[in-house]
C-alpha cells in the first residue's frame, strides 16, 4: 500500500498548531558530516457503514459514524563519510561519495470512536432505535527502531548548487522486517544566519518499511510514503 502527498494533505488534522512537519540537517567538517531527521504528521478520517440482518419475526439495522486519529513520527540519526571525492570540493563538476549509516526510529499512534445507531424493526410493532452510544478504542501506540545502511552521491553543478542521490535499506529484523528509502535533491545557496550558510533543497522522497508487531496486540505497517520535498541544510 502506498501513501502519496496529497492523500496525506487531504487529511491532516488541521486544528492542531502543527499537523505535519518535516525538517532535515546536517553538519559537515571535512569528509565526516551527522546528520538529522524529522518527519510528523496528524491526520483525521471519519466515515460510516450500516448492516440489516433479517430474522423471522425481526430485522435490526447496525450503523456508527467512525472517526480515526492518527499520528506518525519518524526520526532518523546519523553519520556520513566521504569515501571518493573528485575535484576540489565546491568547484563546478566535483564529485563526492559517501557511505552512511544511522538508526530511524518510528512510532505511530492510532484513537478510533464511533457513533453507533441500532434499529429493531419487530413484526407489526413498529420500530425501536437506540442512537448516541459511543465507543471509544485506542491503540496504546507502537514504537520501533530500525538500523540502516547506505550511500550517497553529491555532484556539484556550479558555485553552490549540487544534485544529491541518496539510498539506504534497513530493518534487518531487529525492528521491522526490511525498510528502503530513496531521496533524490537540487541543492541552493538560500541566506547566511550568523555567519552559517544556509541552502536550500527541493527534491523527491520515498520511505517504505515493512513491520508486523507480536503478542496480544498484533500491528503491521506495510506501506511507501513519496512525494515532493522541499527543506534547508546549514552548512558548518
Amino acid at each position: 500500500m502506498c501513501r502519496s502527498t496529497p492523500q496525506l494533505i487531504d487529511h491532516l488534522d488541521w486544528p492542531v498548531i502543527v499537523p505535519a512537519w518535516m525538517s532535515h540537517a546536517e553538519g559537515r567538517r571535512g569528509p565526516l558530516s551527522l546528520f538529522n531527521d524529522i518527519v510528523w504528521g496528524d491526520v483525521t478520517g471519519s466515515g460510516g457503514f450500516s448492516r440489516t440482518f433479517h430474522g423471522r419475526r425481526a430485522a435490526a439495522t447496525f450503523g456508527a459514524d467512525i472517526d480515526v486519529d492518527y499520528s506518525l513520527a519518524i526520526v532518523e540519526a546519523g553519520g556520513a563519510y566521504t569515501v571518493w571525492s573528485q575535484g576540489r570540493q565546491g568547484s563546478p563538476g566535483s564529485t563526492a561519495f559517501d557511505l552512511l549509516a544511522g538508526a530511524r526510529w518510528w512510532h505511530q499512534d492510532i484513537d478510533v470512536s464511533a457513533d453507533l445507531t441500532t434499529t429493531l424493526t419487530l413484526g407489526g410493532a413498529g420500530d425501536i432505535t437506540i442512537s448516541g452510544s459511543r465507543a471509544l478504542a485506542k491503540s496504546g501506540g507502537i514504537d520501533w527502531v530500525d538500523p540502516f545502511v547506505g550511500a550517497r552521491i553529491r555532484q556539484q553543478l556550479a558555485p553552490g548548487q549540487a544534485i544529491e542521490l541518496r539510498g539506504d535499506v534497513g530493518g534487518f529484523g531487529a525492528g521491522s522486517q526490511f525498510s528502503w528509502q530513496a531521496i533524490a535533491t537540487y541543492n541552493s545557496p538560500l541566506c547566511v544566519i550568523h555567519g552559517i550558510p544556509v541552502d536550500g533543497y527541493v527534491g523527491f522522497r520515498a520511505l517504505s518499511a515493512d513491520f508486523s508487531g507480536s503478542g496480544r496486540s498484533r500491528f503491521e505497517w506495510d506501506n511507501v510514503i513519496y512525494g515532493p520535498v522541499i527543506g534547508a541544510t546549514m552548512r558548518f
